[in-house]
């Protein structure tokens, strides 16, 4: 039997590394921030473990413009860091 193969990505916010399944993926949508859920949606992306000191980490760090290589709105970035908890669970 084979082993099955699982994805290691970095966290963009603690920058250690971790399985696919434990992190969040994160894209900028036209000038919006996005949780892609399915992994479907398309352009650049960063992951993200799912806890709050990580995305405070990767904001503080400008991991926006650094990672998703494009500009999101401070408006923008407090609507998503209000809804990141959702992710959660």
């Amino acid at each position: 039997m084979r082993p099955v193969h699982v994805p290691i990505r970095t966290c963009v916010g603690c920058r250690s590394r971790d399985v696919r399944p434990a992190l969040v993926r994160v894209v900028a949508r036209e000038g919006a921030l996005a949780i892609d859920h399915g992994g479907r949606f398309g352009g650049r992306g960063a992951y993200l473990h799912p806890r709050d000191g990580c995305l405070e980490t990767f904001a503080r760090r400008g991991g926006f413009v650094r990672s998703l290589r494009c500009v999101v709105a401070k408006p923008e970035r407090e609507i998503f860091r209000a809804r990141f908890p959702e992710v959660h669970g």
